[in-house]
């Protein structure tokens, strides 16, 4: 049951990155469409974080059951489960670095959107 875990917050960690780059945009777009600075909705801030916390759950979990298979005098290598297990391992190391550079992504957008708050963004 364990095993099934690093699968599962890798892709939470997926989906939260691309869901993160797409409030990211969609904040953008209702800025462009108003024509004015605007906050960051507390929205963005949970996806971003969410799926940062997902992929290094998702590290951590694999690195701990492959420590604790060999104290138990097992081959952490062997059978599918493993394998399967290690690719979503390699998946969630590439997305730790990409859902820690949306996170820093939404505190610029937000220090951003708080710097210019009140001022217009369209000209004329």
């Amino acid at each position: 049951m364990m095993i099934l875990s690093v699968p599962l917050l890798s892709a939470a960690a997926i989906v939260g990155f691309f869901g993160s780059v797409s409030l990211s945009n969609g904040h953008y777009a209702s800025q462009s469409r108003a024509c004015r600075y605007m906050l960051l909705p507390w929205t963005n801030f949970a996806v971003a974080y969410g799926g940062l916390v997902a992929a290094v759950l998702a590290v951590t979990v694999h690195l701990l059951m492959f420590r604790s298979a060999r104290r138990a005098g097992q081959d952490p290598h062997r059978g599918w489960q493993s394998m399967v297990s290690t690719l979503f391992f390699a998946l969630a190391c590439l997305m730790v670095l990409l859902t820690a550079g949306m996170v820093v992504v939404t505190h610029m957008q937000a220090a951003e959107a708080a710097a210019d708050i009140g001022k217009t963004m369209c000209e004329g």
